[in-house]
């Protein structure tokens, strides 16, 4: 029985090289959310107040800053930043009075990543409070204040 090739590799081929070429070199970003829930998520996941802070790192401009660890005793316990005011987040609207009741005062929060600030954040705007940073982790904030 006599075998008979055909050349389909050859004429896929082709094509499929064609495509990897002019698709690596598209300006498009190469990961979309086409899912406007999971592009809203994602945003949310990141902490809030980190990109459009108006504190500037590393300066004398936060020397006025109120900077509070929301992390919990333990976690206080192993580091906190020195200038820092220790109030869980869990506690924050009922213990904000004890460090400042000038809603205008400029305050950064922190905990561990981010998540427990970012929930401290929302918390003090409810209640009126204007000029809340959710600075993130311990780590982004211990050389900062």
């Amino acid at each position: 029985m006599k075998t008979i090739v055909t050349r389909p590799f050859g004429a896929l081929l082709l094509p499929l090289l064609l495509a990897q070429i002019v698709g690596c070199s598209s300006d498009a970003p190469s990961s979309t959310v086409a899912d406007p829930i999971e592009a809203a998520e994602a945003t949310a996941a990141e902490p809030a107040g980190m990109a459009d802070s108006t504190f500037e790192p590393e300066s004398a401009a936060n020397a006025d800053v109120i900077v509070i660890d929301v992390r919990s005793k333990e976690e206080w316990d192993t580091g906190h930043v020195a200038s820092a005011v220790h109030i869980p987040h869990t506690e924050i609207a009922e213990r904000i009075s004890e460090v400042s009741d000038n809603k205008d005062a400029k305050i950064a929060v922190y905990c561990a990543v981010g998540g427990r600030s970012g929930k401290a954040k929302v918390v003090l705007e409810e209640m009126g409070y204007t000029n809340v940073e959710n600075a993130g982790g311990y780590d982004d904030v211990k050389d900062r204040f």
